[in-house]
């Protein structure tokens, strides 16, 4: 009888404090500004308000050949747009991987104005003899297609540090997500990326490639800034009840530090 009795208090213990969170993560949403519509479409239809695709390119590089790769890497990207942006093509930043799983690795971003651009992008852009080199140094290499959160927007040029020999820091953050569960990131990150307006970059989620994927970049003049950035966001209402609720939502993060490349756009 005892037993019995503690079983059923132990149980309504447990529906009681799930209750709870449920309410609270239904208060939370419901004052986030304009938030996203429950999936009645595709996901890419309700999380972007913009056609612009971006490619997303990680090359790893053998660690002897990281300056020559970079000379190499900065010609290449100067043709490219030589050739290409009068059709739109937006070379959107470059970085080299400063503190990461892989430290021999570079990130380049592409932004295309939407997928007929990138049909006629990959149509048109053959290999060329410089890109035959820069293979001679990439030991692996990967891209994806991705579409823009449409509370990040689309990147703007950014002033460059005031002190050349020490331009502002790039963090990657990168989420894997549990299928099923973009519009609900997407719900509780549109109110989440409003404590940290002036460090956001870029947010981006995968089409193509690793699906359920999401990158959100941020800057920084260096990482006396980025604690402190990170410090005030954790003093604000709002900011854990954010990383509370999103985390269940995550099946591996990683996040890396970058430092743009002389051609990057993004300095």
């Amino acid at each position: 009888m005892h037993s019995s009795t503690t079983n059923t208090l132990r149980l309504i213990s447990i529906v009681q404090s799930t209750m709870r969170k449920t309410i609270n993560r239904t208060l939370f949403n419901t004052f986030t500004t304009k938030p996203i519509e429950k999936a009645k479409d595709a996901h890419s239809n309700l999380l972007t308000d913009t056609d612009h695709v971006f490619e997303l390119q990680h090359h790893t590089v053998k660690p002897s050949a990281m300056n020559d790769y970079e000379s190499m890497y900065c010609d290449y990207a100067s043709q490219i747009l030589d050739k290409y942006s009068s059709t739109g093509l937006v070379h959107t930043g470059s970085w080299r991987v400063h503190i990461g799983n892989v430290q021999n690795q570079f990130v380049h971003i592409w932004m295309y104005k939407n997928f007929t651009h990138l049909d006629q992008f990959m149509n048109n852009a053959k290999n060329s003899s410089i890109d035959d080199k820069l293979n001679q140094y990439i030991i692996e290499r990967s891209n994806q297609m991705c579409l823009s959160f449409s509370y990040f927007g689309i990147p703007q040029p950014r002033a460059k540090s005031d002190d050349e020999a020490n331009p502002y820091i790039y963090e990657m953050r990168s989420y894997w997500l549990k299928p099923g569960t973009l519009i609900e990131w997407g719900n509780l990150w549109h109110k989440g990326v409003q404590h940290r307006p002036d460090a956001k970059v870029l947010g981006v989620f995968s089409q193509i490639g690793d699906l359920y994927n999401v990158h959100h970049m941020w800057s920084y003049k260096n990482f006396q800034h980025r604690k402190k950035m990170r410090t005030n966001a954790w003093a604000k209402p709002g900011w854990s009840e954010n990383v509370e609720f999103t985390v269940p939502l995550v099946r591996k993060m990683e996040s890396k530090i970058l430092v743009p490349l002389k051609i990057s756009p993004l300095q």
